[in-house]
């Protein structure tokens, strides 16, 4: 039989909860990583999914930037802890981007993911995030199909192809031209785009005569460009991202196209990441949009003269608004929990809850979908003081996912 061998006084219960306590104060004093609060002060660690080369690179380096800037503006932390951004290149390959993602969920430990850019990585890296559980905040991508999977954990913060595409099919149908040739890249958001405008664009009287699709990184459109001549319709609505945006507005520009089929596109193609290599080919062009670097709003006009004074008086476009805007849905998130991330429900809760005023206006989510709803901008290309930007020409208030997602 095992004897209980007592050594020294009888520890009754007083003295052991005494002891207890004492030993849970010399070590929260002890341990560098709590804070008077309880919370802790490790880095919030934040992987940065997205494409940094190739086409679309420009975005994603937009996209970083904006993140960059908004930690930056809060001296590198949030809810009193140090941010650790966390960058991958998903290279724009689903295949590479699974095995990204994996490393910063798996290796580095990271308790968001934010990006990417491409529509199909969002779809290829969906299911694992929604496995893992892990806190999602797209920055980019804008599949329809994506909010309509009802992902708990996933938000995005910005536009969805349908949001914006669909827009466009509306307003110009009612404003511009009732034929038009869609063109754009061939890939899952090119097809996205192409079917969001056909849509509302044939709903409101309007014909797609043709529809063309480019392979990413094409150099010469001449041969596609050759193809809207011959058919010689009196609008183009265009789908490109990056450095394919810059030449395809060029081409359509040297080509003597412009004065003969009005140009219409979606906002990546149009705006302030690319007006530096279009320049004045860019000038008469209309596209829709989340923001406008021409907002005359107090959230837009503090944000502007941030950015301008970090990136050489350059304007943002839309991705870099996205990237700061992430981030700081992100920060306030993180305040509502006492920046205790780690507690994934209360923090997914809090982001959820979002309803702020951002510089491209009023951001809130869809408790469904997930999807932000905001207003969408109809933007001309136009020179002010000897500059290419856009100007809002009419704004499409509150507009929020593709209604069958929240089905």
């Amino acid at each position: 039989m095992n004897k209980r061998i007592l050594t020294g006084a009888p520890q009754t219960r007083r003295t052991v909860l005494k002891s207890t306590l004492a030993s849970a104060a010399t070590l929260a004093l002890a341990s560098p990583f709590v804070s008077a609060r309880g919370a802790t002060t490790d880095p919030i660690k934040i992987g940065c999914l997205n494409i940094y080369t190739k086409a679309g690179g420009v975005f994603g380096e937009a996209i970083y930037d904006g993140l960059q800037l908004y930690l930056d503006q809060q001296g590198g932390k949030i809810a009193g802890r140090p941010v650790e951004l966390i960058k991958e290149n998903d290279e724009f390959s689903p295949q590479v981007a699974l095995q990204k993602i994996r490393k910063l969920v798996e290796s580095d430990k990271v308790h968001i993911v934010a990006g990417p850019l491409g529509s199909h990585i969002a779809a290829a890296i969906s299911s694992y995030l929604k496995g893992t559980g892990t806190p999602w905040i797209v920055t980019g991508a804008g599949d329809t199909v994506l909010t309509k999977q009802h992902l708990p954990h996933m938000f995005r913060a910005t536009l969805s192809n349908w949001q914006v595409a669909s827009v466009m099919g509306t307003w110009a149908s009612a404003h511009l031209k009732k034929e038009a040739v869609y063109i754009g890249s061939d890939y899952l958001a090119g097809h996205d785009n192409a079917q969001a405008f056909r849509e509302t664009f044939v709903a409101g009287g309007g014909k797609v005569v043709k529809e063309i699709f480019t392979p990413v990184g094409t150099n010469d459109f001449s041969a596609y460009i050759s193809q809207i001549g011959g058919i010689a319709p009196p609008m183009v609505y265009a789908f490109y991202s990056g450095s394919d945006a810059v030449r395809f507005v060029k081409q359509y520009d040297q080509f003597g196209m412009k004065s003969k089929s009005q140009l219409v596109t979606f906002q990546s193609v149009l705006d302030g990441e690319t007006f530096p290599a279009q320049g004045d080919s860019a000038l008469g062009g209309v596209s829709s949009g989340i923001y406008c670097e021409t907002l005359d709003t107090p959230e837009n006009k503090a944000y502007v003269a941030l950015f301008r004074a970090k990136h050489q008086n350059k304007y943002p476009g839309v991705f870099d608004e996205s990237g700061y805007t992430a981030m700081r849905i992100i920060d306030d998130a993180a305040k509502a929990v006492n920046g205790n991330v780690e507690d994934v429900p209360a923090f997914t809760k809090a982001i959820a809850s979002t309803n702020i005023v951002a510089p491209r206006g009023p951001v809130k989510f869809d408790q469904i979908t997930h999807q932000a709803i905001q207003n969408v901008y109809i933007r001309e290309c136009v020179k002010i003081d000897g500059a290419v930007h856009n100007k809002v020409i009419d704004t499409i208030h509150e507009v929020g996912d593709y209604p069958p997602n929240r089905a």
